[in-house]
């Protein structure tokens, strides 16, 4: 009875030890995503709602357009899984929330690095990085949020002041920005002439038209489309009435309640640099951030707002010039509501399709932000140079677009934890210390059962049992003891009955006398009493004439 109660008590132990160690685990999990997700974030900026401020909008077009559209959930360091991304674009579109600080290689040093840059560790900088070396297009569209790693990578810096302008959308009120993309540019063949617009996309950086946009090459071609669908990806500059592509490189484009970049002399590992788009001015730089311009001659002790103008749109190319149309590309504007669904779509907001709540959603001016980033699309898709096919003005198979959700708040539990989970499987499978760390844990969790597993008992063969003798005991020491004498003859009773060593172990005591009959055995069995050696022979003689009856 002893012996049934302090196995028992093991188990009643060990099943208390398991419960407190996975509600001790269950409790770090707790704490881990209450750090991450916060459930009063509204959600927004996603390529696959259609609120108002989501972008779905551009993405239901793009795939109109045979693009393919997907959703990165996890991390960017599966951009290092693509193998050509040169007709592959990785939209950037508000980073919400910052990023784990994991341990990682640093990029410069070598070292391991625990402290990570703001919103992408250094490791998945370095893979947006490479895929841009690579041949990828890059689109990053943010203000306050933090994309400041990025930017930080290739030698151009945030400002983090929200920007005020009073070239803003009368219609609606002073946060709807208007930046015009206005680059005064002289025509290469006739130096008389000026242009307005982006002068790279309308004719290029020198007079053979390095860097010029594919579709104002189409458009220079005079080539007859019948329909607008037949112009591909060059549909939005489709001039209805000469049946050609009519492309204009002047560019209004809608921005709300942006920020602005940092004046400074680009210092990043790029080949070009450019600012194509800056606030008019009459702008301010809110740099006391207390809502309202304060201008030198109205302060005294505080810092005064900078006036502008300022960039808000920069691009960079990895080639000189942005000559090679393969090369890898990263457009910055500091604003990431450029491609909301209200602004993007503006006639269908005017007519209440993004009406909600009571909330109406009207007077959105006109603007050229659809316009913009279509032809972005354009130019890292159409890469193959040539402009007699009409086959060539389509997107290729390989195509494809890449939103990042994976740094968008969510307003649900599970999928928040899910993009978690999603993410820390990435980080263990594709970054070098998230490998090593995954070895660590797997080598120490394997370990610790080895450790953990109780070792089983000693075999007895059935022989050991029947043959055991007085004799028997001078040759084996190890039988001499009764408590083993007692296992041996408990053993050969579990044996001729059949039963396993669970059923064995839950027998109630009375049915286990039932099962011996023999008084001085069920004495021997049940008493802890010490026997002297003529005493253990007798025993000993006695089990062996034990039989089943």
């Amino acid at each position: 009875m002893l012996v049934l109660a302090r196995k028992k008590f093991r188990k009643i132990q060990r099943r208390a030890l398991i419960s407190s160690f996975y509600l001790a685990l269950l409790f770090l999990v707790w704490l881990l995503l209450s750090s991450y997700i916060n459930l009063g974030n509204t959600k927004q900026l996603s390529a696959y709602d259609d609120d108002w401020d989501d972008i779905s909008e551009f993405r239901k077009e793009i795939s109109n357009l045979g693009i393919d559209t997907k959703s990165l959930v996890s991390s960017p360091l599966l951009l290092n899984e693509i193998e050509n991304p040169t007709n592959t674009t990785f939209v950037i579109s508000g980073v919400e929330k910052d990023t784990f600080s994991l341990p990682s290689i640093g990029s410069d040093s070598g070292f391991i690095s625990f402290s990570e840059p703001e919103g992408y560790s250094g490791s998945e900088i370095s893979a947006i990085t490479s895929f841009v070396a690579r041949g990828g297009t890059v689109i990053v569209l943010d203000d306050f949020g933090y994309s400041s790693g990025i930017a930080d990578e290739v030698g151009i810096s945030y400002s983090n002041h929200r920007l005020y302008d009073d070239e803003y959308a009368v219609e609606l009120d002073y946060n709807y920005v208007w930046m015009n993309i206005s680059q005064n540019h002289t025509d290469w063949e006739d130096s008389e002439q000026f242009h307005i617009g982006h002068s790279r996309w309308h004719q290029g950086t020198d007079p053979t038209g390095t860097g010029m946009h594919p579709c104002s090459i189409w458009s220079e071609s005079e080539i007859v489309f019948a329909t607008k669908e037949e112009a591909g990806l060059c549909s939005h500059h489709y001039n209805s009435t000469s049946k050609m592509i009519d492309y204009s490189p002047d560019y209004n484009l809608l921005l709300n309640a942006p920020s602005a970049f940092e004046s400074i002399e680009f210092s990043g590992d790029f080949s070009y640099y450019e600012a194509v788009g800056r606030s008019s001015p009459q702008s301010y730089l809110d740099l006391n951030d207390d809502g309202k311009v304060t201008l030198e001659t109205e302060t005294a002790q505080s810092e005064a707002d900078a006036q502008g103008p300022f960039d808000v749109y920069i691009e960079t190319c990895d080639s000189s010039d942005c000559a090679d149309s393969r090369g890898g590309r990263i457009y910055f504007i500091s604003d990431g509501s450029v491609l909301i669904n209200a602004i993007y779509d503006f006639e269908s907001a005017n007519s209440g399709e993004y009406d909600e709540d009571g909330k109406s959603i009207a007077n959105i001016p006109v603007n050229d932000n659809r316009k913009w980033i279509l032809d972005v699309i354009a130019e890292s898709a159409l890469t193959a140079n040539n402009f007699t096919n009409k086959d060539a003005i389509f997107a290729s198979s390989d195509a494809m677009v890449i939103f990042d959700e994976s740094r968008h708040s969510q307003n649900v539990l599970f999928t928040d934890a899910y993009n978690l989970i999603y993410f820390l499987l990435v980080y263990l499978t594709g970054d070098g210390i998230g490998m090593l760390l995954l070895f660590i844990l797997l080598f120490l969790a394997f370990e610790a059962v080895l450790i953990k597993k109780t070792d089983p008992e000693p075999w007895r063969h059935i022989f050991n049992i029947i043959y055991y003798g007085f004799g028997d005991a001078k040759r084996y020491g190890y039988y001499t003891r009764t408590n083993k004498i007692k296992q041996v003859f408990l053993s050969r009773v579990r044996n001729l009955n059949a039963l396993s060593r669970e059923e064995f172990d839950r027998m109630p005591a009375q049915q286990l006398q039932e099962l011996i009959k023999d008084p001085q055995l069920i004495k021997f069995v049940f008493e802890n009493k010490k026997y002297d050696l003529e005493q253990t022979v007798a025993i000993v003689k006695r089990i062996k004439a034990w039989q089943k009856s």
